[in-house]
């Protein structure tokens, strides 16, 4: 790397969580490193960072096949201005976070351009397309892991592995806020006369709200109906890159509709409905009882059933390897089930007490505050930042 220039990463993430991780890492990096230039593909969080956009994310956070081949334009688009980028700006490092279906692709650009790449939060291929784990080997100089079983997978196929720990304790890792947390909920569930109130988190994907929301609307409907001495609150999730105005017209005075970040608004959280995906795992780390659901289009549906090898979607049950909070997918998520085994918790505190062991042994093995200032110091060691004077900075 030539020493009469400032060092020069590239950070690439995707869709609500990619974007926050991003912008975090970025914070952590300028503060160790106040010399590093930053340029990235990523949304608001990154951009406040400090973070020089060269491709906004908005129109890429997709999922399934359906939505792929309608965003392709979009992702062409993307793709063709991120490519001219790395050619012509003279980049050190590249750092993909998380998002595989661009960022693969991006890896392997940067492979052949010579740039070396650190990926963070590891692809899944553990749970399907493990066909892509020796060209994702190749394309990679290290890989950062934030599943507790993920360091012994990867380390086991040859991958440079760097064990970052989970993002998320970040906001959840304060042991005294979590019990203090937890006996208010507690305490509501216990209670006689209190309001009740129930989060709906339909994830952060356009696609996934339309097949979801509607049916969660009408399962807080059916919870309502069966307490009627009992006050019910909902409150709907509307992730930043969602419209809140069309989660607000669905539900119109039937509840709240906030886009409150979740480590302030779980607390609040006595039982909730939520999309799997890594609100699932907040709620978890949160202590909130929960179901986890999921419904997409037929199409995406049919394929994933033959592609996903794990016997579990929820990363809390995936974590500990047994059913920690019970799963509906597609056809299960109907409005009447999913209202009876949600209020299976407030009727049997036995089933909570064992959800709140299970919720402290995944805290541990998520492990300890400081994510992105031990991630960030192990990316400023990267050999292709060696000699800039970043080191100990």
């Amino acid at each position: 790397m030539a020493q009469d220039k400032a060092p020069h990463i590239f950070i690439s993430c995707g869709e609500a969580s990619g974007d926050r991780y991003g912008g975090a890492l970025a914070s952590a990096l300028l503060s160790q490193a106040p010399g590093l230039r930053i340029s990235g593909l990523g949304g608001r969080q990154l951009a406040a960072a400090g973070v020089d956009i060269v491709q906004p994310v908005d129109e890429l956070a997709i999922m399934g096949v359906s939505e792929v081949v309608r965003a392709l334009p979009a992702i062409w688009r993307a793709r063709r201005q991120v490519w001219r980028f790395l050619e012509e700006s003279s980049v050190d490092l590249v750092v993909p976070i998380d998002f595989p279906g661009f960022n693969q692709r991006l890896a392997g650009k940067a492979r052949q351009l010579r740039i070396p790449v650190y990926w963070l939060i590891a692809p899944q291929v553990w749970a399907w397309g493990a066909w892509r784990i020796p060209s994702l080997r190749r394309s990679l100089d290290r890989l950062g892991t934030v599943l507790p079983f993920e360091p012994e997978f990867f380390g086991q196929r040859g991958f440079s592995v760097f064990a970052m720990g989970h993002p998320l304790m970040e906001d959840y890792g304060s042991e005294e806020e979590f019990q203090a947390n937890l006996q208010a909920r507690e305490g509501r569930l216990e209670g006689n006369h209190q309001t009740l109130t129930i989060g709906i988190l339909p994830g952060s994907r356009r696609q996934e709200v339309r097949h979801l929301l509607p049916i969660l609307k009408i399962t807080g409907q059916a919870v309502t109906g069966h307490l009627p001495g009992t006050k019910v609150r909902l409150i709907v999730s509307s992730a930043p890159d969602l419209d809140a105005k069309f989660c607000q017209e669905l539900f119109g005075s039937e509840a709240e509709v906030t886009t409150e970040p979740l480590p302030t608004l779980l607390p609040r959280i006595d039982l909730a409905l939520v999309c799997s995906g890594t609100a699932s795992l907040e709620a978890t780390l949160a202590g909130v009882p929960h179901e986890v659901v999921y419904r997409t289009g037929a199409v995406n549906y049919w394929l994933a059933k033959r592609l996903v090898k794990t016997e579990f979607i929820g990363l809390s049950n995936l974590i500990l390897n047994k059913p920690v909070v019970r799963e509906h997918l597609q056809g299960q998520v109907a409005p009447l089930p999913l209202a009876r085994s949600l209020l299976r918790w407030l009727a049997r505190p036995q089933e909570r007490k064992g959800f709140y062991e299970a919720v402290r042994e995944v805290r541990s093995l998520c492990g300890p505050p400081g994510v992105w200032e031990r991630t960030a110091a192990d990316v400023l060691a990267h050999p292709s930042l060696a000699g800039s004077g970043l080191e100990g900075a």
